[in-house]
């Protein structure tokens, strides 16, 4: 005799005191880690999925909010559900360049200036950078793209006296590495980064394009010259769960 398998969500499920909407997360989890929505790369709409497991949107919606929480799915208002990408590799190493990060997984990346101004360099940036009291610094904040989906939020601080003109260079498209070269640096390393987590703020999560309940891995870097000069001391906020950091075997020093 043949026989059926039972549905996987029935009123009766509750007493088995799992959450009807967890077990849909559970679900849909394995299918995802299944990558049985590669073709598309997309969940089906909300009421393809309610009807699916025949419960009601509000259920189905605390499911994918867990998926989203877990990383494995991001919400786009207006354009659906989607599986999130495996973790992209980011290299940390003396010569960390993030076009270079970009171009060796084969994405194409841009940036945009959010912020550039001349101000007093805060007193972890003056030490970090060598400077005295109330020395000015060049602050650039940029957030780094790659195939147009936000990838991290990195802010800079630059020794003004040293590179006087660098902002207007940076308001005219140049990039960062062919500006320090404009002032004889033509070569730089990473003098030293220390990784951390913490939880964005609003307008960081904003800018990602990431809910604010989910942490960010964050880069403290300090960058020096041939001669082990301080050039550039700054913070790099990465969306942590598009990204692991990968220490080369060279190391930080």
């Amino acid at each position: 005799m043949m026989t059926t398998n039972p549905p996987l969500f029935s009123t009766p499920g509750r007493r088995s005191g799992v959450a009807v909407w967890k077990k849909i997360a559970d679900q849909l989890s394995t299918e995802i880690r299944d990558r049985s929505f590669c073709g598309t790369g997309r969940l089906p709409s909300e009421t393809e999925l309610a009807a699916r497991f025949g419960v009601n949107r509000h259920t189905l919606r605390q499911a994918v909010a867990a998926l989203q929480l877990e990383g494995l799915v991001r919400i786009e208002p207006g354009r659906g559900t989607f599986v999130q990408h495996a973790l992209l590799d980011y290299e940390l190493s003396r010569r960390t360049r993030f076009t270079e990060n970009m171009k060796r997984q084969g994405l194409l990346s841009s940036q945009q200036l959010l912020t550039a101004r001349k101000m007093p360099a805060p007193e972890r940036v003056a030490h970090e950078l060598k400077l005295g009291k109330g020395d000015q610094v060049l602050m650039v904040e940029i957030l780094d793209e790659a195939n147009e989906q936000p990838l991290c939020l990195a802010t800079a601080y630059y020794p003004a006296q040293r590179f006087d003109g660098l902002l207007d260079m940076l308001n005219d498209g140049t990039r960062a590495t062919e500006i320090l070269r404009h002032f004889g640096v033509e070569d730089y390393l990473r003098a030293e980064s220390r990784i951390t987590t913490q939880m964005p703020s609003d307008e960081t999560a904003r800018l990602l394009k990431q809910p604010v309940s989910r942490p960010v891995l964050c880069v403290e870097g300090l960058d020096v010259d041939m001669d082990k000069q301080p050039i550039k001391y700054g913070e790099t906020v990465f969306c942590g769960d598009r990204f692991q950091l990968v220490v080369s075997a060279a190391g930080v020093s």
